[in-house]
């Protein structure tokens, strides 16, 4: 039986392959399977006495080894795929899909491989719902998720002392059923629900709610931002805290509300492979490949109705379909992109957008207005859409699409600030993640940069990469995007205090001095409208000044079958796993 050694093997090798035979070095295996090369040999020995292959070691120092493989590897792939089918062996087909291999190899098993994501109904009682995600998970610690997906899982693990109501754009009470502040918003005294429990049985205290406040005074969390104005926390019961600021913030109950401060118990470390909180839901299980929530019991409010819901890393276009089924009743229920069958069809402009940005920190060429103005009338995004066949362009000149306006281009003028800039053709570099429209997009501004005499070396990043400081240190310029939460002016907030995001990460120091001093009126401005002021002189500034430019906000599609009841969307567009239902 071939094993997942054997098709990390085949996957690695395979695009030097002739006539199913390939030169190796040992020490490729050494990394892939993460063992001694004598344990690599081992491994090679076994595959040859299941006669898979044939192994041929090199002669002397540096010569390569060789092997010739029994089997086509395309065969050896969909004959695995479908027996693992057959057999409902959901774990190897996840492994089969995450390896680099062409994706033409499932098409003819995708259906089936789609319809095991969705909703699963095991017997009459139980819900699970499965689904896929496209990249690794970074961290769940509070203290550092800074990235859209690990946000909404901590949401669902745990709770905030109070939460952000959007409808009525005022905040709640949850674990807190009230407050009270002094006039000078400096003194704020929260009182905390009884008999609360978390996911490992304990009770809930203000002691609990304290100790997870001075997790962030280490000076290593990005959201030391959210606490730091907090010079000290008093229990004076059991079920009372206070929180006393160095100086007034009138501001500081929405930060209370940020999902970073979910609240943690103070009789365990925290491990975010064994996430204890008191959320709806509680980690079940979480490896490199799939994590599992399940429905926490002993909720303080409505249990979900939900039971399960399994995240399945596939990092593969299959992903791109989701089916879901209900077995028990043999209905086939569909999220899915683009469908002339559809029953349901919800599209959003995201609450956020795309955006070039330019490193300040770096001694290079992007510190001249005059250069940057160069790259401001070179990136045309709209017509980067055209020319990479994309539907659904919305222009963004704000951090928010019903304030974006139209923003005037002309190509002719690249040049000219060019010759102001003083740039002469060294190179820069200009970073991107690695998922494939960013890729797309990357390619896209290299190649237009060129025809202009720009020499841009584009380096993708993967996800994982994000918290490194590997992008601080070399690039340029930086292709990213943000995604506000459902509290659009904490979102703002957080963009430039949040020390991960690449606004603060990236501009100069004199530069946030001067955000800071329109983000600190922010602050005091009693009402949504006042505070809007504030946030469009940050905007006009990042402008005018050209620090990063706006490029578009993004559509999400999204398809439902009418049995799925309860449909809403929480921060960054994700769906509320606590309300869905299947009727």
């Amino acid at each position: 039986m071939k094993n997942q050694s054997y098709f990390q093997l085949r996957a690695l090798l395979f695009p030097r392959e002739k006539q199913k035979s390939v030169l190796f070095k040992l020490e490729e295996l050494e990394e892939i399977w993460f063992c001694t090369r004598k344990n690599a040999k081992r491994k090679l020995k076994k595959m040859e006495e299941q006669q898979l292959l044939r192994y041929f070691p090199g002669k002397g120092r540096g010569n390569l080894s060789k092997l010739s493989f029994a089997h086509d590897f395309q065969t050896e792939v969909e004959t695995a795929v479908q027996e693992f089918m057959d057999k409902k062996q959901l774990e190897e087909i996840i492994h089969i899909l995450q390896l680099p291999i062409p994706k033409a190899w499932i098409a003819n098993v995708s259906k089936e491989v789609q319809e095991l994501f969705g909703l699963q109904s095991p017997n009459d009682s139980r819900d699970i719902l499965r689904t896929i995600i496209t990249r690794e998970i970074t961290t769940l610690d509070p203290l550092f998720v800074s990235v859209t997906l690990e946000s909404y899982l901590v949401k669902q693990l745990g709770d905030t002392l109070v939460i952000y109501d959007r409808e009525t754009d005022t905040i709640k009470p949850h674990l807190a059923h009230h407050w009270l502040v002094d006039e000078q918003s400096m003194e704020w005294t929260f009182y905390i629900r009884k008999g609360v429990r978390f996911h490992h049985q304990g009770i809930l205290t203000s002691d609990d709610v304290k100790s997870t406040f001075e997790r962030f005074n280490i000076a290593s969390s990005p959201q030391r931002w959210l606490t730091q104005d907090i010079v000290k926390i008093e229990c004076p019961t059991t079920y009372t805290i206070k929180f006393y600021l160095k100086k007034p913030n009138p501001f500081f109950l929405r930060y209370i509300s940020s999902t970073n401060l979910v609240i943690l118990p103070k009789d365990i470390p925290f491990d975010e492979y064994r996430w204890i909180g008191t959320g709806p839901f509680q980690l079940k299980e979480r490896t490199d490949s799939k994590l599992i929530l399940k429905a926490f019991e002993f909720y303080f409010l409505e249990r979900p109705l939900l039971d399960e819901v399994e995240f399945w890393r596939v990092p593969m276009d299959p992903s791109r379909v989701t089916t879901y089924v209900v077995e028990e009743k043999k209905h086939e229920l569909r999220i899915i992109e683009d469908s002339k069958d559809a029953h349901l069809k919800k599209t959003d402009i995201e609450v956020g957008f795309r955006f070039l940005a330019f490193n300040f920190n770096r001694d290079s060429v992007v510190q001249s207005h005059s250069f940057r103005k160069a790259i401001f009338h070179l990136l045309d995004t709209e017509r980067m859409y055209q020319d990479l066949k994309r539907e659904g362009f919305i222009e963004a000149s704000s951090f928010f699409p019903w304030k974006s306006t139209t923003q005037k281009r002309d190509r002719s003028k690249v040049r000219e600030y060019l010759a102001q800039s003083g740039y002469r053709g060294e190179i820069l570099t200009l970073f991107s993640l690695d998922f494939p429209k960013a890729l797309e997009e990357a390619e896209w501004i290299a190649e237009q940069a060129k025809l202009e005499g720009i020499i841009l070396k584009h380096v993708p990043f993967s996800i994982n990469q994000f918290y490194s400081n590997t992008i601080d240190v070399e690039a340029d310029l930086l292709l990213m995007g943000e995604v506000a939460t459902l509290d659009y002016h904490l979102s703002f907030l957080g963009a430039f205090y949040n020390e991960a995001l690449f606004f603060r990460r990236l501009l100069k120091k004199e530069q946030l001095i001067v955000i800071e001093e329109s983000l600190e009126q922010f602050k005091f401005e009693p009402n949504a409208m006042e505070r809007e002021y504030w946030m469009e002189k940050v905007e006009s500034y990042l402008r005018d000044q050209h620090l990063i430019l706006f490029q578009n906000h993004p559509i999400k599609n999204r398809v439902f079958h009418p049995m799925i009841q309860d449909i809403r969307f929480e921060s960054f567009g994700y769906v509320d796993l606590q309300k869905l239902w299947i009727q």
